[in-house]
């Protein structure tokens, strides 16, 4: 387990984000928190909502995939940049997500996947050997993030057919520009180690081709762990929401 000491920003993000969802989910008219704090091209000139809409989720399991992920790729990313940087990463990244959405959307946007998404993109050209523990298979981090990019735009393109159970109500688009965020702001950063990370980022393309079925393998079983985590973890969540609501009685 990584220690607040060593990663204060990735753990006081999450558990910032933890604690909006309990509070907004506890309130009497939670339609009306997302109403007010949420993000769309209707309400693009009411600044406020471009910060509270990053924070917002709307349910556990959007909460804790987003988590899981700023926990993995936040982590090796606090290691390699100042927090400056890594601020900026992410709430840039995250903020631009927002805005290409709203561009290509008209339904309102929350949550932190484009901050996420954008954390990804720098740690992956920064440090893309680094090793991290998908749930319990340990594989270098450049793999992991090219398999969530290559899916991303897999379901952005070809949504309507192949991928319209699995991305509806996601905002692809906003992960997207998240990543691309991401890893712009890792080549002024860095532009000679990035551009070395973009040709580890190649034989990874090669390593997902050629070991796909072992990859889908993987993908699968860990999918059925997340399953069990994420249902325990969504009764904690709305459970302390429950016990948070009695404050407003």
């Amino acid at each position: 387990m990584v220690s607040f000491e060593e990663h204060p920003l990735t753990w006081g993000l999450m558990i910032i984000n933890t604690l909006v969802f309990i509070l907004v989910f506890s309130l009497p008219n939670t339609e009306a928190a997302f109403n007010l704090f949420s993000f769309s091209w209707a309400t693009k000139l009411e600044v406020w909502r471009w910060f509270t809409s990053l924070f917002m989720h709307v349910s556990a399991s959007h909460l804790f995939f987003n988590m899981l992920g700023l926990f993995f790729f936040g982590k090796v990313l606090e290691k390699e940049v100042s927090r400056q940087w890594f601020l900026s990463i992410y709430f840039i990244s995250g903020l631009l997500g927002s805005f290409v959405y709203m561009f290509t959307e008209t339904m309102p946007v929350v949550g932190a996947s484009g901050c996420v998404f954008g954390v990804m993109g720098a740690a992956m050209l920064l440090n893309p050997i680094k090793r991290i523990h998908l749930y319990i298979f340990p594989l270098p981090l450049g793999v992991v993030a090219i398999a969530f990019v290559i899916f991303e735009t897999l379901a952005v393109y070809f949504r309507p057919e192949q991928f319209a159970e699995l991305t509806r109500n996601v905002a692809n688009i906003a992960h997207l520009a998240g990543v691309m965020t991401g890893g712009m702001f890792a080549l002024f950063y860095d532009l000679k180690r990035s551009m070395k990370g973009v040709l580890v980022l190649g034989v990874c393309v090669v390593l997902l081709i050629v070991l796909s079925p072992v990859f889908a393998l993987i993908a699968g079983f860990a999918s059925l762990i997340l399953g069990v985590i994420d249902m325990v973890v969504g009764m904690v969540l709305y459970g302390l929401a429950y016990l948070v609501s009695f404050l407003w009685v």
